[in-house]
């Protein structure tokens, strides 16, 4: 077995910090995220401002292998994640972060807005 370089350890710590920071700067904008059932498979994140917004945005797309720290820094932030695995693995298909939801995907997204701006 080869030595362990300690520059590539360095770099693939870094990118491991950095995608991290992006999930969590991610989890901050969205309002709150979608998943599969037992949320393993993805995440996916979404925000709406209707002010400067015609309709809501993908904020966070998260796949199995960021699951844990996406979980850990949801719950720290008081996210609420919504079990809902057709949509989530539409969006998290057809979409990318910073993208705006398309017309056929309206319906679904507004049912989970609407329960998400029911008071608890």
């Amino acid at each position: 077995m080869p030595p362990i370089n300690k520059n590539t350890f360095i770099n693939q710590k870094i990118s491991l910090d950095v995608s991290i920071n992006k999930i969590q700067a991610g989890i901050k904008k969205s309002d709150f995220l979608v998943s599969d059932e037992n949320c393993v498979h993805r995440l996916v994140g979404l925000r709406f401002d209707p002010a400067t917004m015609q309709e809501p945005e993908i904020a966070l797309i998260c796949a199995r292998h960021q699951m844990a720290a996406a979980k850990q820094i949801a719950f720290s932030l008081g996210k609420r994640v919504y079990p809902e695995p057709r949509l989530s693995a539409r969006l998290f298909r057809n979409y990318y972060a910073g993208q705006r939801i398309m017309e056929e995907d309206y319906r679904e997204t507004a049912k989970i807005y609407s329960d998400y701006l029911k008071p608890f």
